[in-house]
């Protein structure tokens, strides 16, 4: 797989350039881009771009720092991260600690922050009405922020448990293991998180002094940069982005640049390994590179990962799983650091591939030599710029937030001319610095890394504990590689059948929603063009509705088992597709299976055929089964080390909706061999109901043709059964439940689920409402004041068309006894303060809630699942948001109140108790419910006793 990971950080380039553009430099923008840009730089340095957008009714905001961890003073590991936690916690304008997160989620937002190696962005999205307050609130934490004593102490225990949180992901534990290896003095091989030990005070160090100091060093102006969206014109977003930042203060900061080399000279070729919780085996082979960051315009590591990483006919990872040794593989710049950059190759093995890792690499060194030999051709770079340049002629607007935080990075390193195109930009064919770039691939430049379980290891990495070994790789395995046995199966991918050629838009009809235009005995066709988006593109899906699907276990594992089959027998050819924009999706649910096409129109019913055809006829062989009957059982076995509060959803929905348990699942899946999937999978097919939808660019007789293909293909002539919706379980009232699970997770967790009494529309506004109101006060109470956790929220949680709210802390140091007592405390808060709720405070709150409900589609994608959404809950006008949003508005306070009495009485508590509660603690524990909820499975869903 490719993986598309261009730069976006560069702090010092091309800096002679951005001083000399004027203050209205113009953007690049595609042909079809509505939108309105502006750039300017304000008196203190601080530069800007805002964006008016007429179509979106939120507003969004990001502000890039740029500096990161990379900055952190070598003896406060974490200092930069603690300090974006700290900044949202009140300043001299708005001190209160919550001011900020509940004017944001009052107005219908949302908001957040992260801390890279090189940056920190903030970010938030709004009703657009709310933008100039939203925008004010937001402006003062790089003015003024207080960094009260009370909450530095207080927050430093959330660093810590993001850091906690965190102890069992394989990834961050290698992520760490990884830097190991690096030189100790480039600030990159340092731990960043933080934690209670390297945030706490000291005899000679208080950390609030140090935060301040920090602050005052690298929070300026001048290394700040801003985006912002809008439906406000351009003038408006910036005389109200010169009111709000112009404040910011210019400390004319330097940037910190790490000057040290990333590796020690004579630390390579090594190889490194990594033990890992997880059941898992991968691959990688890393290689130092020069500095890429002044080369955006010719992209030549893109290029070679075009190369390397694609899976057509001839490419490295079709030979690789010919041999059964490879799963998938990926090859992309690793690390893109100033003066430094680092190449990788990764591949999930297979068991047999684990034992052939030397043999793996050479296979690898030979693609590698292929390429010098064939591979720097002008012709496929020719394509790469063909194919990039129709992504970004019709590039669709991402969602206002991603938008913003996407432009506030590039600000800080493209021209901003390019700020848009940089990403599609290709510049001129420079073969000499691709070969430069390629010739670093050598076997005395790599670091071999292994990262699975019994792997041998004598080093134990300090924050995480993860065991690895670092050892240098002997003469004989570098001899191997250095003259590799070439394949005659390796070849340079050759040019791309699925590049559109017809760009053009169809004439539309103007439908208000989509319409049924083609109908046979157990099957419908909705097809609407599109008259908005006005790009050559369109969304194709379609469902086969099978009794058998989820009948079982038994049959839930076969029916994974086909859907990757199908999938896995076409990668090739779904491969090339996806590099010319076309995305395929075939995934498998409780009442059958989906397919969804996506992408340029011109091809869809050509790729529409390789599809189904190979749907009907799946070629079943015995390598291919094992290799993914195997894992599918990996990945089974290892959601056991998912974080618990995500356990517990999983456990919540396996009760509600009535689907297998990974138990079941485990104990299915090794009885079933490749006989019982041929058998299967024709009574999959057939009888088989089938829903569709066409909505895009394509003509009424093309989507017809394409599902009459489908039909014709896939669907039986006598349908002999109605599809139902599946049922959610009713939990019983005024009996509270308990699920308790187990996990090998340090941290305790508390899921409190409360359900509606019924599927009213109306039920659904309420419930929504009230957790609207509930969820910023119970962040702050379990988050910001009580410290039970990093991972706190209460969210209104809907299963299916059940209206529901769930409260959950996942907590480093508390027990699901007292969290259960304060859920019951809040809940009693929440009650008496809708008893007393003023008119204004919840017109207020319906706003809100309205500006969720309402939130325009910003792309044809969007728009295409929800009319998908609303077909599946056969809704054949498509107006459920209007409805929505007309109960949400004749709501009572007295309604709220007897809602929530509602909610309160049918409640599901899910929790695990964590390793570290102590055992006295744990053996109070009553027996839980599951004799209980067995019965009810049985008695409302029809699932057998266990």
């Amino acid at each position: 797989m490719l993986r598309l990971r261009l730069p976006l950080a560069f702090l010092l380039l091309l800096l002679l350039t951005w001083l000399s553009l004027p203050l209205r430099a113009e953007i690049i923008t595609a042909p079809v881009d509505t939108r309105e840009y502006r750039y300017l730089q304000l008196e203190n340095g601080l530069r800007v771009v805002v964006i008016s957008d007429p179509r979106t009714d939120k507003a969004a905001v990001s502000l890039n720092v740029s500096v990161g961890s990379n900055a952190n003073p070598a003896e406060r590991p974490g200092l930069a991260h603690f300090l974006e936690h700290m900044l949202f916690l009140g300043t001299e304008k708005y001190p209160e600690a919550d001011s900020y997160q509940k004017f944001i989620s009052s107005q219908g937002g949302s908001h957040n922050a992260f801390t890279a190696y090189e940056n920190t962005n903030y970010f938030f999205d709004v009703e657009a009405s709310a933008l100039p307050e939203a925008l004010d609130r937001f402006a003062q934490f790089f003015i003024a922020p207080l960094f009260t004593a009370e909450y530095v102490d207080r927050e430093r225990h959330a660093v810590h448990s993001e850091y906690q949180a965190k102890l069992r992901e394989d990834s961050r534990r290698s992520f760490e293991a990884q830097k190991q290896v690096l030189n100790p003095e480039h600030h990159y091989s340092r731990f960043a998180v933080g934690s209670l030990e390297t945030l706490a005070n000291s005899d000679d160090s208080h950390i609030r002094h140090e935060l301040i100091e920090f602050y005052k060093r690298y929070y300026s102006a001048n290394l700040m940069t801003l985006a912002m969206i809008g439906p406000q014109p351009v003038e408006q977003l910036e005389s109200l982005a010169r009111r709000a930042f112009s404040a910011v203060e210019n400390r004319n900061a330097a940037p910190f640049v790490d000057q040290a080399p990333l590796f020690v000279e004579g630390r390579l070729p090594a190889q490194l390994n990594i033990e890992t919780l997880r059941e898992t085996r991968l691959l990688s082979l890393s290689f130092p590179m020069p500095p890429i960051r002044e080369h955006w315009q010719q992209k030549p590591l893109y290029y070679l990962s075009s190369l390397i990483g694609y899976e057509g006919s001839g490419s490295l990872l079709s030979l690789l799983k010919e041999k059964g040794w490879v799963r998938s593989l990926s090859a992309s710049p690793a690390l893109d650091l100033p003066g430094q950059a680092m190449f990788q190759i990764q591949m999930e093995l297979t068991e047999a591939g684990w034992n052939a890792v030397d043999q793996i690499a050479t296979d690898t060194f030979a693609f590698i030599e292929t390429l010098r030999q064939e591979g720097i051709n002008a012709e496929l770079f020719a394509e790469e710029r063909q194919l990039a340049e129709v992504q970004f002629r019709f590039r669709m607007p991402g969602d206002p937030v991603h938008e913003v935080m996407r432009l506030s990075q590039a600000l800080q390193h493209y021209p901003v001319p390019y700020l848009l195109k940089a990403d599609y930009y290709f510049g001129e064919f420079d073969a000499e610095l691709i070969q430069h770039y390629l010739d670093q691939m050598r076997p005395d430049n790599l670091l071999l890394t292994l990262e699975g379980q019994d792997l041998p290891t004598d080093q134990v990495e300090p924050r995480y504990q993860t065991a690895y070994s670092i050892k240098p790789i002997d003469e004989a395995r570098l001899a191997l590689w250095q003259a590799p046995e070439m394949d005659e199966r390796l070849h340079v991918r050759k040019r791309n059948p699925y590049v559109a050629d017809k760009l053009e838009l169809i004439a539309t009809e103007d439908f208000a929603h989509p319409q049924a235009i083609w109908s046979k005995p157990g099957s419908v066709l909705w097809y609407l063009p599109d008259n908005e988006f006005q790009r050559p593109k369109a969304d194709f899906y379609f469902s086969l509705l099978s009794p058998v699907a989820n009948q079982s276990a038994h049959n839930t594992m076969l029916a994974h088992l086909y859907t990757r089959m199908v999938m896995d027998q076409l990668n090739e050819p779904l491969y090339d597709a996806a590099l010319a924009g076309l995305g395929v999706s075939l995934y498998p649910h409780m009442q059958g299976i989906s397919l969804k096409l996506s992408g340029f129109s011109d091809k869809q019913p050509l790729l529409l055929e390789t599809l189904v055809t190979a749907m009907r006829n799946p070629i079943l062989d015995e390598t291919r089964f094992d290799r993914i009957h195997d894992q599918l059982r990996e990945e089974l076995e290892n959601s056991a080390q998912e974080k618990p509060y995500n356990q517990a959803f999983n456990h919540l929905y396996n009760h509600l909706v009535g689907s297998w348990t990974r138990e079941q699942k485990l104990t299915a899946l090794k009885s079933i061999n490749i006989e019982d999937l041929q058998q299967f999978y024709p009574r999959l097919l057939e009888p088989a109901g089938l829903r569709l939808l066409a909505h895009g660019n394509l003509s009424k007789d093309t989507a017809i043709t394409m599902a009459q293909q489908v039909s014709k293909t896939l669907q039986p002539a006598q349908l002999g059964w109605l599809a139902e919706p599946p049922h959610v379980l009713s939990l019983p009232e005024s009996e509270p439940l308990i699920d308790t699970f187990l996990t090998e997770h340090g941290d305790a967790s508390a899921l409190l689920y409360l359900q509606g009494p019924d599927e009213d529309l109306r039920t659904r506004a309420a419930v929504a409402l009230i957790s609207e109101i509930a969820s910023t006060p119970f962040y702050s109470r379990l988050r910001t004041e009580k410290q039970y956790g990093y991972i706190v929220f209460a969210n209104f949680l809907p299963v299916r068309e059940r209206a529901g709210m769930a409260l959950v802390v996942q907590s480093p140091n508390t027990d699901p006894f007292v969290l259960a007592t304060e859920y019951n405390r809040f809940l009693q808060d929440i009650s008496a303060m809708l008893a007393k709720i003023s008119k204004e405070e919840l017109q207020r709150y319906k706003q809100s809630l309205l500006s969720r409900i309402n939130q325009r589609d910003t792309n044809l994608n969007e728009r295409t699942e929800r009319y998908w959404r609303e077909l599946d809950r056969e809704n054949f006008e498509f107006d459920t948001r209007a409805r929505l949003s007309e109960h949400t508005l004749s709501l009572s306070r007295e309604e709220l109140s007897t809602m929530m009495e509602s909610l309160m009485s049918r409640q599901l508590l899910v929790r695990n108790f964590g390793t570290t509660v102590e055992e006295n603690v744990k053996q109070q524990a009553q027996l839980d419910d599951d004799v209980r909820l067995n019965a009810l499975k049985h008695e409302q869903l029809g699932l057998p006793l266990e």
